[in-house]
C-alpha cells in the first residue's frame, strides 16, 4: 500500500481533525503510504453543527459561521500538521479540470490511490450515499467507512465477511495488507443466507490466509434478524473487532444501482467499527 485517499469534511473544530483523517493517517503511517486528501463539503448547512470555542459569543463578528473555504483551508493545514508529525509524507488534491463534478473528481482520484478513507456519521443519506456510490461501483478501490467514534487504529482482530463470491475475494485481497498485520483474523460465513457451491471454503480461504503469515480462523454465523449486516456487525462487535471486511454488490448501472442486501444494510446502518467494502 503506497497511496491512501482520504475524502474528508471542512472541519468545523479549530485544533481538530476528523476520526476519517486520523485514521488514514495512522493507516499510511503503519505501511510507509502517502496521503492524499480530498477536501470537500457534502453538506454545506453548518447550522446543525456544534459552534466552536472562539463563535460562542453572539453579537460579534466572530459568531458567524466561518465560510466552507475557510473551513477547508483550516482541514488542509490540519492535515498537513498531522501527517508531519506522524512522518507521514501527504498533498491537498486539486481539481485540474474545475469544470469536473463532486462525483467525477471522486471517481478519478479513487481510482488512482489504493484506497479511499471517508468519515461516516450514520446512515448514509444522499447527496454522500449518491457520491460513495459511485467512488465504490465506479473506483474501482476498497473503501474504508470510518465513524465518529473509532478508537486509535489497533489492528487486532478483523472480521472478513465470507459468501464465496466474486466480490468477496475482491475484498479479502483489497485487504490482504491490513490482513497481514492484524493479530488475528476471522473469517465468518452467514450460513442461512445463502447456499454455498463449494462446501467449507471458508476454512480453505483460512488455510490460503495462513500461507500469507496470517493468523486465521473460520466461524459460522446464523441469522437473528433478515438484516445480513446487522448480523455481521453485531458479531464484530461480540468479538471486539477493530474492522470488518466484505465486499460489496449492486445490480444494474449508474443511477440505477440496486444494491445487494448485505451492502444496503451496510449503508443504512450506524455503524460502530470501521467497515472496508470492496467490489
Amino acid at each position: 500500500m503506497k497511496d491512501i485517499l482520504a475524502f474528508l469534511p471542512p472541519s468545523v473544530c479549530r485544533d481538530e481533525l476528523s476520526r476519517g483523517g486520523r485514521y488514514a493517517i495512522a493507516l499510511a503511517c503503519m505501511y510507509g503510504a502517502h496521503l492524499s486528501a480530498l477536501i470537500e463539503d457534502i453538506e454545506t448547512d453548518v447550522g446543525d453543527l456544534p459552534p466552536e470555542p472562539d463563535i460562542r459569543q453572539v453579537g460579534t463578528a466572530a459568531s458567524k459561521p466561518p465560510l466552507a473555504s475557510e473551513r477547508a483551508a483550516r482541514t488542509a493545514e490540519l492535515v498537513r500538521s498531522a501527517a508531519t508529525d506522524a512522518n507521514v509524507s501527504s498533498d491537498v488534491l486539486q481539481t485540474e479540470n474545475q469544470s469536473a463534478s463532486l462525483r467525477e473528481r471522486i471517481i478519478h482520484f479513487t481510482q488512482i490511490h489504493d484506497m479511499l478513507i471517508i468519515d461516516v456519521r450514520g446512515p448514509l443519506d444522499p447527496p454522500r450515499k449518491d457520491l460513495v456510490e459511485a467512488a465504490l461501483f465506479a473506483g474501482g478501490r476498497p473503501i474504508i467507512f470510518v465513524p465518529p467514534n473509532t478508537p486509535a487504529l489497533a489492528n487486532n482482530r478483523i472480521v472478513v465477511a465470507w459468501d464465496g463470491t466474486r466480490s468477496a475475494v475482491r475484498a479479502v485481497h483489497d485487504a490482504l495488507p491490513i490482513l497481514v498485520k492484524s493479530r488475528e483474523v476471522i473469517a465468518v460465513s452467514v450460513i442461512d443466507d445463502k447456499l454455498f457451491p463449494i462446501p467449507h471454503s471458508g476454512h480453505a480461504l483460512c488455510r490460503y490466509l495462513t500461507r500469507w503469515g496470517v493468523n486465521a480462523r473460520f466461524s459460522t454465523l446464523h441469522r437473528d434478524t433478515p438484516n445480513i449486516g446487522a448480523t455481521l456487525l453485531a458479531h464484530a462487535r461480540q468479538v471486539d473487532a477493530d474492522l470488518l471486511v466484505m465486499g460489496a454488490f449492486a445490480h444494474g448501472f449508474e443511477r440505477a444501482l440496486m444494491l445487494g442486501s448485505a451492502t444496503r444494510d451496510i449503508f443504512e446502518a450506524r455503524i460502530e467499527i470501521p467497515v472496508l467494502l470492496s467490489h
